[in-house]
């Protein structure tokens, strides 16, 4: 059976421009931005974990991440004002094994 997927909110404060701009290029590799330093990921826990570790290899002590899991109906009600977000799709997210 496999291991199922969920939505995941990350948000992130990074000090430094360089790490900043790494981050943001690994998130994308992984999700959707929802904001510039907000990001919708789709992933069992276990690439969940595998993105944290890269990330952690990019962030200072004083740098922040946040890693929110969504239920499937929270992901669901997810709005914003402005432009619309993307919609949520249940496709493999594009992230890399190594």
């Amino acid at each position: 059976m496999p291991e199922p997927r969920s939505w995941h909110l990350l948000l992130y404060d990074v000090t430094d421009d360089k790490a900043l701009r790494k981050v943001h290029k690994t998130l994308r590799a992984w999700g959707e931005p929802v904001q510039y330093s907000v990001f919708r990921v789709r992933g069992t826990a276990r690439e969940i974990e595998r993105l944290r570790f890269e990330l952690s290899r990019l962030l200072r002590p004083e740098d922040r991440l946040l890693v929110v899991r969504l239920c499937d109906g929270c992901a669901a009600r997810i709005s914003a004002q402005g432009e619309p977000l993307s919609p949520l799709r249940d496709e493999t997210p594009p992230c890399r094994i190594a």
